[in-house]
């Protein structure tokens, strides 16, 4: 039988494994393996490539979120407006003793809704975490205004979304994490980006904030053993730095495959426009979506995982679950219905198989495998 996977990193491993090892080796025989010249290196091409001034390397995308928040000036007790199914998110918040206010999202884009901002927010409020959900850039065109009138940051996270754009303002086309006050990054093993390991980095423009979380990620040290905050350790590593300096230079072509991909997906998913049994993700007007996950929705979703499943065609979920319904978060006083959009998202999202090796013919079998399950013109309701 047929095998697709959801992703894969052996496939982009064997074909720039040369070059990693090359690196990997000019790490172990220079003999420092921490904040040495290749994270230097890699934080100076990172905040080049994104059209900023400062890039800090940290030890992973939950800490860039903490320690952005931190100083920014956020603390404990303090609110933090995010997603309501942005799940990963909710603990960078929650480490440093805020309190996650969550909003609903908008059907067609799974981010956050920017019109729902506004009653969400109260004289505890400081921060809000633009999400750019799966790749797509959160409309900060409309967020910006709710901060702004309220002297709220803005924290993007840009976990997913490596290299994606948004129209912002009259500005132009710019780079998710660029827009506000600090972006996010994570380098964890499946994203656009990624190293062999976990892995973070914080990106601004605001000085005040690079110096703190320069601080904050080795702590709190002014210099070596003098610490002048309570910071924590953090840090991004000389190996993982040497890797992601090597995939750097690839992740445009790869973003542009991932489109590729979700373009072959749109045209041959067939009922995607007849009956709406099954949706495929569209690209916001303001946004250039890169793809990180391809998110298809359907009410038939658990029936199709299984049925794709017995095809060899890996799927994924994310997220099965809303953070106000997760047991740990109880605490936070919501209940079922609260957020009825992310809880819909919840039990109708699909991940279908979108990484850059992934080949045309194995989209094509994926594709007719769903148009089977969704025969044209009939129901399977």
């Amino acid at each position: 039988m047929r095998t697709v996977p959801v992703f894969d990193a052996r496939r982009q491993l064997g074909n720039i494994g040369k070059e990693l090892i090359k690196a990997i080796d000019k790490v172990m025989s220079g003999g420092r393996f921490i904040l040495g010249e290749n994270v230097l290196e890699f934080e100076e091409k990172f905040a080049s490539y994104l059209g900023v001034k400062y890039a800090v390397g940290v030890a992973s995308g939950t800490d860039a979120l903490s320690l952005s928040l931190t100083a920014a000036g956020v603390s404990s007790g303090d609110e933090v407006i995010m997603p309501a199914n942005s799940y990963p998110t909710a603990f960078s918040v929650t480490t440093i003793g805020a309190i996650p206010k969550l909003v609903d999202v908008n059907p067609e884009t799974f981010n956050i809704d920017p019109d729902k901002i506004e009653k969400a927010i109260s004289g505890k409020t400081k921060a809000i975490i633009a999400v750019h959900l799966y790749g797509q850039a959160a409309d900060l065109n409309k967020i910006a205004p709710h901060a702004l009138k309220h002297g709220l940051k803005i924290i993007e996270d840009c976990a997913q979304a490596h290299g994606a754009q948004i129209r912002f303002g009259h500005n132009g086309w710019r780079r998710t994490g660029t827009v506000g006050d600090a972006g996010c990054y994570s380098f964890y093993p499946t994203k656009n980006l990624s190293c062999l390991g976990d892995g973070g980095m914080v990106v601004t423009n605001n000085t005040d904030i690079y110096r703190k979380v320069r601080l904050l990620r080795m702590y709190g040290e002014e210099k070596r053993y003098k610490s002048t905050v309570l910071g924590r350790n953090s840090r991004l590593d000389e190996l993982q730095a040497a890797v992601l300096l090597v995939k750097l230079k690839y992740l445009n072509r790869w973003n542009e495959r991932r489109r590729e991909i979700a373009s072959l997906y749109k045209v041959k998913i067939q009922n995607a426009k007849l009956n709406k049994r099954i949706v495929v993700p569209g690209e916001a007007e303001y946004a250039r979506h890169v793809y990180h996950l391809y998110a298809v929705r359907s009410k038939k979703r658990d029936k199709l995982k299984s049925y794709l499943e017995r095809k060899g065609i890996g799927t994924g979920i994310h997220y099965p679950k809303p953070i106000h319904l997760q047991p740990s978060f109880k605490y936070l006083g919501y209940k079922k219905g609260d957020f009825p959009e992310s809880e819909r998202a919840c039990l109708e999202e699909l991940s279908l198989p979108c990484f850059p090796e992934l080949t045309d013919g194995e989209v094509e079998y994926v594709c007719s495998e769903i148009n089977k399950f969704f025969p044209e013109g009939k129901s399977n309701d």
